[in-house]
């Protein structure tokens, strides 16, 4: 705004402005246009959003489930191994073998499918079939989280692998990569430890020592025996991809 001082008075002469009503703003067809086009906008906007996880076979994606349709699920694993040998062992004597599994070894968004322990040794010294040396096993799983079982297990050391144990942490877990339906949360609930499998894994051993024949002429004769344990977990993640069924226009 310019002021000018005449005759002592303030007069306006900066120019003059003019306002015009909605009404008169939206006359021409133009401005008809824009705004029914904005309109129109507005409201296919969030339809069409809302639309998206239904086109690629993901439904409901904004509920606390997440998103829901057909998977396909796959599992990437990793080993946690532990081996050790024993000393020579007479017969009658024993040894306690231990495995620790912390939850720091076990990475967030992973999961712990299961534990097992193998005891294998050699004789070839028998003085006949069925006499080789052997081994007796017991676990001790009190002190690991989850309900858990103890096994026992033995055999002999004619062929390597004398007693075995498997423990199971999810139930169905195999590794294979398969199809299911339903939501994220719901299919990877399934696939979770719960934290079992935790805690100190315990094994004890009796060693089996039978007589060998020894010298020219042979006379019997007990020797020591070593036995070789292995422990392995299974560590696996899980990753979920939506299947989206593209039609073939060949065939349709």
């Amino acid at each position: 705004m310019n002021l000018n001082k005449s005759n002592g008075t303030l007069k306006n002469i900066g120019p003059s402005y003019r306002y015009m009503d909605l009404a008169e703003m939206f006359q021409d067809r133009r401005s008809q246009a824009m705004l029914g086009g904005s309109i129109l906008f507005m409201f296919l906007f969030p339809i069409y959003f809302a639309m998206v996880p239904g086109l690629v076979g993901l439904d409901d994606a904004s509920s606390s489930s997440g998103p829901s349709g057909k998977w396909t699920v796959s599992f990437t694993e990793e080993t946690l191994t532990q081996s050790e040998t024993t000393q020579a062992l007479s017969d009658g004597d024993t040894h306690e073998s231990i495995f620790s599994i912390t939850e720091d070894m076990i990475d967030d968004g992973k999961n712990l499918a299961s534990v097992s322990m193998t005891i294998e040794c050699q004789d070839q010294g028998a003085v006949g079939p069925g006499q080789n040396n052997g081994v007796d096993a017991s676990s001790d799983v009190s002190g690991v989280s989850g309900e858990l079982q103890d096994q026992t297990d033995g055999g002999n050391c004619g062929n390597g692998f004398a007693a075995s144990m498997t423990w199971i942490l999810i139930d169905g877990y195999d590794g294979e990569d398969y199809e299911a339906d339903g939501t994220e949360a719901a299919i990877r609930s399934q696939w979770m430890d719960s934290d079992d499998g935790r805690g100190e894994w315990i094994v004890e051993l009796t060693a089996d020592v039978q007589n060998d024949a020894v010298g020219f002429p042979p006379f019997l004769s007990s020797d020591d025996q070593t036995y070789d344990i292995t422990w392995t977990a299974v560590v696996f993640e899980i990753s979920m991809q939506p299947v989206v069924d593209i039609e073939d226009p060949t065939t349709a």
